[in-house]
């Protein structure tokens, strides 16, 4: 559990106006990132072609990779990113959603585990 020191940290990241949506997109797509097969899946679903959000994600995509990927803390990734002229607060909004209506097609695919 975090102590009240570490949301203040994150709280700065934020910002005043936080949006839950880009915190949960991150904070989620961090922790499915860690699991292969489901890593699998959210590539297959940000590259398939039906995605509206597909062109920003291959823009960004080493980036978007690159944190999801990360085990920095929220406040320590932020600034490495604001090092780099971005910020965790621009990047989580890059994050592309899963569409489910075919992101259990996937699944379903022959020879996928899932």
């Amino acid at each position: 559990m975090r102590d009240a020191a570490d949301m203040a940290a994150e709280s700065v990241v934020w910002g005043p106006y936080a949006s839950y949506d880009d915190i949960a997109r991150f904070e989620y797509g961090r922790r499915m990132w860690r699991i292969p097969d489901m890593r699998r899946r959210l590539l297959a679903n940000w590259l398939d072609e039906r995605h509206p959000h597909r062109e920003r994600f291959l823009a960004q995509r080493a980036l978007i990779e690159e944190v999801l990927a990360s085990d920095e803390p929220v406040p320590i990734l932020d600034q490495r990113l604001r090092e780099r002229g971005t910020s965790l607060r621009c990047l989580a909004r890059e994050i592309p959603v899963v569409f489910g209506l075919w992101f259990d097609e996937t699944a379903r695919s022959p020879g996928n585990s899932l």
